[in-house]
């Protein structure tokens, strides 16, 4: 089984390496406190004294605080996501707000393996997604695997390529 990046590819098994990087991460953090300072460094004044338009400046300002501070709260998360491949599982490593998890995918919890297409296939250059699908009966694990209950291993730019990363991935649990 694999043990290191090069085995990794000889098995056409993904690398899957995702991380936020640090530049994005500080324009978000940075774009957010704009958000939450500016509106109200310019119509601050529009609250006090009370009128009949301080609930209408109040809601702009209220919206864009929090606009703002779930920008910063993204670039201050860390996200992180990693596989690596232990005989007959994956485990799947996430960092995210300076905790770190580990998930095991077996053939247990792992229900399939599919090649789909993506839905924006007409304006993207890798239109082809291999996910994992866990079982609907292991408790948490389809919140767990994030958006649409799926663990994502890439996309890919041909059909072929991405059937030759899922008949690898099957291999490799043992589906």
């Amino acid at each position: 089984m694999p043990a290191d990046d090069a085995d990794v590819f000889e098995a056409d098994l993904p690398l899957v390496r995702r991380e936020f990087p640090w530049p994005i991460r500080v324009g978000c953090v940075v774009a957010g406190a704009f958000a939450v300072a500016m509106p109200l460094w310019e119509l601050g004044r529009a609250l006090w004294p009370l009128n009949l338009l301080t609930p209408f400046f109040a809601i702009i300002i209220g919206g864009a605080g929090y606009v703002g501070v779930q920008f910063m709260r993204a670039g201050l998360s860390g996200w992180g996501d990693v596989w690596t491949y232990p005989r007959d599982e994956i485990r799947v490593q996430r960092r995210e707000w300076g905790r770190h998890t580990t998930t095991r995918l077996t053939t247990a919890n792992v229900a399939t393996v599919e090649v789909r297409r993506s839905e924006d296939a007409d304006h993207d250059d890798a239109p082809w997604q291999v996910v994992i699908v866990p079982k609907p009966t292991v408790s948490g694990l389809a919140a767990i695997a994030g958006a649409g209950g799926v663990f994502d291993a890439g996309r890919f730019g041909s059909e072929a390529y991405a059937e030759r990363v899922r008949n690898a991935l099957v291999a490799h649990l043992g589906l």
